[in-house]
């Protein structure tokens, strides 16, 4: 049978048909490449400019102490602990006791009061020894606290050869405490409802304090005086994705904060 050609009205539903065909294609890749590529996350947060400092008398000048000619600070020494020798394997096998007795920058009150120890009056924390140096060994912690008068020390030993010698005393209200961050030592201690703290660093000499513009504050040397964590981020591979119940940083990488460890976690 001979067939004819269509002569009637054209068919109006096929152009429709291919334009709905090609709308949800585009709508697919649009929804592909919105979970990879950039989004609209809403306008952005205002930012505040960072507090600066406002001194109260900027044109007043300190005046200068007597002993400004002497040694500049950072590099006096504490004297030498004579009477003690730092045995070969570190500062772990020696007496903690005999270094405070022993030591001619603790106050006499501390020295007259080890008598109590060991005993239920004695005011000694049990030594800590962590590496705030720097150089592989461990210095020693040491804590006393003085309820009579309200205040405690801490002292930090460090052994030179067969030498022990301090490279930080600090003394401070009763609670005095402390932890290390990274190598930095970091004592905090809590009075009038307020928490001070301050953070040390080796300075090839004594712990130095660190000033909040980051240079090094004068020790207390030779004499004792009184003184949130962010989550790392989570990297995703194409192949993947983001793993269940963690947060994907919107853009680059947190460099992780440094190790904080308390050194006296039940006190």
């Amino acid at each position: 049978m001979r067939r004819f050609p269509h002569t009637g009205p054209p068919d109006r539903r096929r152009p429709l048909l291919t334009a709905l065909a090609a709308g949800a294609a585009l709508l697919g890749l649009t929804a592909c490449a919105s979970e990879t590529g950039a989004r609209d996350g809403g306008t952005a947060p205002r930012l505040s400019p960072p507090v600066s400092a406002s001194p109260l008398w900027p044109d007043y000048a300190p005046p200068v102490p007597p002993d400004a000619g002497g040694p500049t600070p950072p590099t006096r020494r504490y004297p030498v602990v004579e009477g003690v020798t730092a045995p070969a394997s570190g500062l772990r096998k020696a007496s903690v006791k005999k270094l405070l007795e022993k030591d001619p920058s603790v106050p006499r009150l501390v020295r007259n009061a080890l008598a109590d120890c060991p005993g239920v009056d004695c005011g000694l924390r049990r030594p800590v020894y962590r590496d705030v140096t720097g150089d592989g060994r461990d210095e020693v912690v040491v804590a006393w606290d003085e309820a009579s008068a309200g205040l405690t020390l801490i002292h930090v030993y460090r052994a030179s050869g067969s030498a022990v010698r301090p490279v930080l005393t600090s003394l401070g209200p009763l609670g005095l405490t402390g932890e290390t961050l990274g190598a930095d030592l970091v004592i905090s201690s809590t009075a009038d409802n307020a928490r001070f703290t301050v953070r040390y660093r080796w300075n090839g000499t004594v712990l130095a304090a660190v000033t909040p513009q980051g240079g090094r504050a004068i020790p207390s040397a030779p004499d004792p005086t009184p003184d949130p964590t962010p989550s790392p981020a989570v990297t995703t591979s194409p192949q993947t994705g983001p793993q269940p119940g963690r947060a994907v940083p919107r853009c680059g990488r947190r460099a992780r904060p440094a190790a904080k460890s308390s050194l006296y976690a039940s006190t």
